[in-house]
């Protein structure tokens, strides 16, 4: 791939992947399934969902039971892939929390997440 190709491909993961956490943080669902794949994976600390459908819903309950807001702290993407440093908020709690995102075809096939749950289960 040349520079200018991987370098266009950088800027398409890094406007989908801010588009799933710009979407996400302001509740709007509809917009973050539109940059998911059909088929998109997601893992995490608290569950796995398969397909967009089950990982909206995911998304959706955890922003209605769980998170207060979020907050951005740092995002880096190479060609396809991003991962996003980010503070889960949820009431006075917060809870740093890693993501990756892979990008294939301008939408997200993968999602990976990573935080300590031990402040939401006490």
């Amino acid at each position: 791939m040349s520079i200018r190709a991987e370098a266009a491909q950088t800027e398409q993961t890094r406007a989908v992947v801010s588009t799933y956490f710009d979407a996400w943080r302001a509740g709007d669902f509809a917009r973050v399934r539109s940059v998911l794949h059909p088929d998109v994976t997601f893992v995490g600390v608290m569950g796995a969902a398969n397909g967009a459908d089950e990982c909206v819903a995911g998304l959706e309950g955890m922003a209605k039971t769980v998170m207060t807001d979020l907050v951005l702290q740092m995002r880096v993407v190479e060609e396809t892939d991003a991962i996003t440093w980010f503070d889960l908020i949820s009431g006075e709690v917060t809870i740093p929390t890693a993501n990756w995102s892979h990008v294939e075809d301008g939408l997200i096939t993968r999602i990976r997440v990573t935080f300590d749950p031990r402040p939401l289960t006490r």
